[in-house]
């Protein structure tokens, strides 16, 4: 009996047996195709995108209340986000033009708004 050995021993792991590597199962968006909101498989789901705003809402919050530029670890700190959702809800509130990101001593982030 013959075995088939490749030299990546991961693709007989990852490839569900029947379908040949590098085939996507039927009704698979190829990769980095985005969804529309609302059909299954969509990026950006309903259960992230509450949890990105209320992130955000915090950090709003939180530089509202200090009225004065923080430090991403003082955000964190304050809020008790982890720093990557601090870091994500920075990034989407300068994207958004609402905060300026501006290097010192540390990064500290400022409102922009009135």
């Amino acid at each position: 009996m013959r075995q088939n050995r490749s030299a990546d021993p991961w693709s007989a792991f990852l490839a569900p047996p029947g379908r040949a590597a590098g085939v996507s199962p039927p009704g698979a968006a190829p990769a980095g195709e985005r969804r529309p909101v609302g059909e299954p498989g969509h990026i950006r789901g309903s259960a992230a995108e509450p949890v990105q705003e209320d992130a955000c809402r915090r950090v709003l919050g939180q530089l509202r209340a200090a009225n004065a530029p923080l430090s991403l670890e003082q955000i964190h700190h304050a809020t008790r986000l982890g720093l990557l959702e601090v870091a994500d809800a920075v990034d989407t509130l300068r994207e958004r033009g609402l905060v300026a990101v501006e290097r010192e001593i540390d990064e500290v982030v400022r409102l922009t708004e009135g």
